[in-house]
């Protein structure tokens, strides 16, 4: 039991940032309250799985799924709204450059053509890309509605062009 504890505790410390990072990047300002709680859930999860006796093969991933997965519901429980569905960000051309590579592969490309993207737009298209629609993404930046749709049409119309090759990351 104490080995699982300081597995525990080690994991935690080690990669705190990674989830403070994931935890901010969907809670931002407008949702700030609900950061302990979002910290607090991810510690659950991951004390749950280190219980159950399964191992953690890539720990950051892990981690920064679960947390990201813990905020988008935090986020989602206290909406100013009712709930909206998300909209997906579907298949076809855009999805061109990612046949035939490997996952990480494909996250660090997508994450390099988010890097390209004006900092508002890439905000709007990483949350829209976890699942919110525009008018979430409104209210959780402060943001209207049609800045909030434009920033995100935008943004997918330039991570596009630069994923297909058309620009320089």
């Amino acid at each position: 039991m104490d080995s699982r504890q300081d597995e525990f505790t080690a994991l935690v410390e080690r990669h705190a940032r990674v989830i403070a990072s994931a935890i901010r990047r969907v809670c931002s300002r407008r949702h700030r309250a609900l950061v302990p709680d979002v910290e607090q859930d991810v510690r659950a999860a991951l004390w749950k799985r280190l219980q159950d006796g399964k191992p953690i093969e890539h720990p950051v991933s892990y981690l920064y799924k679960v947390a990201m997965t813990a905020a988008l519901a935090a986020v989602r429980r206290f909406p100013n709204d009712a709930e909206l569905s998300p909209e997906p960000w579907g298949d076809g051309p855009a999805s061109e450059p990612f046949l035939g590579l490997l996952p990480a592969e494909q996250s660090q490309l997508l994450t390099e053509g988010l890097d390209a993207l004006p900092i508002e737009q890439a905000r709007a298209v990483r949350a829209h890309l976890a699942g919110f629609n525009h008018e979430e993404v409104a209210r959780l930046y402060g943001w209207t509605a049609a800045v909030a749709r434009h920033r995100i049409y935008r943004g997918l119309d330039r991570l596009r062009t630069v994923l297909r090759g058309r620009e320089k990351p």
